[in-house]
């Protein structure tokens, strides 16, 4: 097992179609975890190689969306279960973004090219862009990343 370089984090946690495990405090102080699609936003990295701010959209009146007004800390994983074995795990704190149709349009759509592809990109991003949407962004406090976890030394 070794631990991820700033590069191999940003390059894990965007491969492919992996799903992050989104963990938010409940009311009552428990857990609630749900796993959603998500783009990373380098726009504003000063550097390509750091990991940007966490993006993802959900329904305005979801759980995970009340849970993050009341208590903004979250933590997000992103596994690898084939082996070696990877793991990314975030913890930050979430912000939600009011509805701006536009901007959840265009990140909406991003997220749906990653995970359906191209070709189902923008109907993908207009069914999740509606009024009731709106945009979450994560920003990365501490991050825990290992690799090569079954590997023998």
């Amino acid at each position: 097992m070794a631990e991820m370089s700033k590069e191999e984090i940003a390059r894990f946690v965007m491969q492919g179609t992996f799903t992050g495990k989104l963990a938010t405090v409940r009311k009552d102080g428990s857990s609630h975890v749900v796993p959603i699609w998500f783009v990373l936003d380098n726009e504003n990295s000063k550097r390509r190689r750091r990991i940007g701010n966490i993006i993802f959209t959900t329904y305005s009146t979801s759980v995970k969306a009340n849970n993050i007004r009341r208590n903004n800390r979250v933590s997000i994983c992103i596994d690898d279960q084939t082996r070696p074995f990877s793991f990314v795990t975030i913890f930050g704190s979430a912000k939600i973004h009011i509805y701006k149709q536009k901007e959840v349009l265009k990140w909406a759509t991003k997220i749906a090219e990653r995970y359906m592809g191209k070709k189902n990109a923008e109907a993908y991003g207009r069914r999740n862009s509606s009024e009731d949407a709106v945009l979450v962004r994560i920003n990365p406090t501490r991050i825990i990343a290992e690799k090569d976890i079954a590997v023998w030394d």
